[in-house]
């Protein structure tokens, strides 16, 4: 379904969509929530054209899936791309905006064991930034080629910077990125200094590149992730 709540950081009504389970309307319950970040130049419809919608269904029909809530997000221009942390970055939309929206709206489980967010490339930093950040807000994190090979923010938004002093982490990550990807060694270098501290990150190779077809083969390890991470104890 089509969302939209008033931003925070920007000043205009910021879109999104929202997957609710199907036994929302009859259980009166309320539900974990995952955050899909897209990568640029793209938008929250990025993650239909990957084939998200129909891996969902599929591991819903076979019990594999636990009810929970999914939320596409739109990340709006200029922070998307011009903003590196902090306040009126997009960290405060995503936080203070879409976030504060959601749980408002429906009937979310707003604890961080209960709320993850899955970054592709550019949306990958914002991902890792925000969980090492927000760890009392976040209890899972998932980035698929995230661009830190490219990313120039300042010290206390770089999520390489930050993975080795943060305490306490988000309880749960998981990395992934193409043999081929230009992204593949700065992923690899973030998935070091977590383990360096005790973390147990999970590292996911697949064939490809930094493109549709690679992150297409990922999503089945974050829909398992996200079972894991977001279901039942």
């Amino acid at each position: 379904m089509e969302f939209r709540y008033q931003g925070v950081a920007v000043a205009r009504e910021v879109p999104a969509l929202i997957y609710l389970p199907p036994c929302y309307e009859t259980q009166g319950a309320s539900y974990p929530a995952a955050y899909f970040l897209h990568g640029k130049p793209y938008t929250e419809e990025q993650w239909l054209d990957l084939g998200l919608a129909d891996l969902v269904e599929a591991a819903v029909v076979s019990g594999r899936f636990p009810p929970m809530i999914l939320v596409l997000a739109r990340q709006p221009e200029p922070l998307f791309s011009n903003s590196d942390g902090g306040q009126g970055s997009y960290e405060t939309e995503f936080l203070e905006g879409l976030v504060s929206a959601v749980d408002r709206t429906f009937r979310t489980q707003a604890r961080p064991q209960a709320r993850a967010v899955v970054g592709l490339s550019r949306g990958g930093v914002w991902a890792l930034e925000i969980g090492l950040r927000n760890p009392g807000q976040i209890g899972a994190v998932a980035a698929l080629s995230p661009a830190l090979a490219v990313n120039y923010a300042r010290e206390a938004y770089d999520p390489l910077r930050l993975a080795p002093v943060v305490d306490p982490l988000p309880e749960r990550f998981l990395l992934a990125a193409g043999e081929n990807d230009w992204a593949r060694a700065a992923t690899e270098d973030f998935v070091a200094e977590l383990s360096a501290r005790g973390a147990a990150p999970e590292l996911i190779i697949v064939p490809g590149d930094h493109s549709d077809p690679t992150w297409q083969a990922m999503l089945p390890s974050v829909i398992d992730f996200l079972a894991r991470a977001l279901g039942p104890p």
